[in-house]
């Protein structure tokens, strides 16, 4: 059973469109679109993220996941999301996430199935929206 805890993160590139987040202890780098993040300041590098996410589970069938709460102005509420595999290595797998929100790279160990991990498979995972809490005064080579 996945389910989805408050997750931290820090900014570590912004582009045109998209955020590129590392997870805190080193489980993985979320890319989002910039409309996924909450905030009312400019992004920048070492912005500090809060967000909902969960393990992400293989299934054998895509579900009709709805996305709609990932584009409101209330709280952080996480969606059941669907994703496919894109990429799979000795110590982690990509994921794309439906609809072009962005992709996950985890650790495997953060990945849930009975098979062996491999492109193509379909995944359906927890993610909110992100919020910026705060900011690190830290150089960008260092996040």
């Amino acid at each position: 059973m996945i389910n989805p805890i408050l997750m931290g993160g820090l900014v570590k590139e912004v582009s045109a469109d998209q955020v590129k987040v590392h997870l805190h202890g080193r489980l993985g780098v979320i890319t989002v679109p910039k409309r996924l993040v909450r905030t009312e300041d400019k992004l920048l590098p070492g912005h500090e993220m809060q967000f909902y996410f969960s393990y992400i589970q293989v299934v054998p069938e895509a579900f009709d996941y709805d996305s709609a709460a990932m584009y409101t102005e209330q709280e952080l509420i996480p969606s059941l999301l669907g994703g496919v595999i894109t990429e799979v290595n000795d110590t982690a797998a990509k994921v794309e996430i439906m609809e072009n929100m962005g992709t996950i790279a985890v650790p495997r160990r953060w990945m849930f199935t009975d098979t062996a991990l491999a492109p193509g498979q379909k995944t359906e995972f927890y993610l909110s929206p992100m919020q910026v809490v705060g900011k690190r005064d830290i150089p960008q080579e260092c996040i």
